[in-house]
């Protein structure tokens, strides 16, 4: 028979998993847009972007986010691994042969999460990112084992609390990624027409086409073609919100 204890445990499992859940759809269908809007200085831009680009570029400025910013790839890679099933009873599957496939899962998904982020954003986040989703799926298979009931329960809270801290801080650090004033795509220096002769200007890669680029004229503020593109060295496009 189920014990209070283990009922509230998978309850609190629920509200964290399904408090992730929608703090990770909210992130990845608005936060694309604020960090395109704010980066190039507007709604009209982002519009311009978007319809240029069409909605494919959508998971393009998502992914982008994650490659340049260290610390919402940790969170969304912690907040991703901590979604995944611990147990049978985290599972919903009353079948015992499962229980091999459930370990191996939870060895294998902190390390893998770990070795995304590390070789994008060095080892030091990697082994971060290794750690704390180790210790928090930990605590959680805590509650589905044996054992003294009130260390349990306390691990058990504890996990949870921090489970919920960690999706409700997700939000703020994207937050404060599409503020940064940094470039989701790599900036490139090209040479430009607008029908006014070439020039050279910094362009934020849209779309790569043939021997040139699709991108953003920061200077222009509209859609260009650009050639003999080269890497401009920094990816800063305008001064953070909280300097402006």
């Amino acid at each position: 028979m189920t014990s209070a204890a283990d009922r509230h445990a998978v309850l609190s499992h629920d509200k964290d998993r399904r408090v992730s859940h929608v703090v990770l759809l909210a992130v990845a269908l608005a936060f694309p847009m604020l960090k395109v809007a704010w980066t190039l200085g507007g709604s009209g831009a982002a519009d311009e972007v978007f319809l240029t680009m069409g909605i494919k570029s959508w998971p393009d400025v998502l992914t982008g986010m994650f490659l340049t910013d260290a610390l919402l790839a940790s969170v969304v890679a912690v907040v991703v691994c901590q979604l995944l099933p611990v147990g049978i009873s985290d599972a919903r599957t009353p079948d015992r042969g499962a229980a091999g496939w459930l370990t191996a899962l939870a060895v294998t998904a902190p390390p893998a999460f770990g070795v995304i982020v590390g070789a994008v954003h060095g080892p030091a986040w990697g082994i971060a990112v290794t750690l704390t989703a180790y210790a928090l799926r930990w605590g959680r298979a805590i509650g589905e084992g044996d054992g003294a009931a009130g260390w349990r329960g306390k691990a058990t809270v504890v996990t949870g609390a921090l489970s919920l801290l960690l999706a409700s801080a997700l939000p703020l650090v994207a937050l404060a990624g599409c503020f940064d004033g940094h470039a989701w795509a790599p900036v490139l220096v090209c040479d430009i027409d607008t029908g006014e002769g070439n020039r050279r200007g910094r362009v934020v890669e849209l779309n790569r086409t043939g021997p040139g680029v699709v991108g953003w004229d920061l200077a222009g503020r509209e859609a260009v073609n650009g050639v003999n593109c080269a890497a401009s060295g920094n990816q800063q496009v305008r001064a953070p919100w909280w300097r402006s």
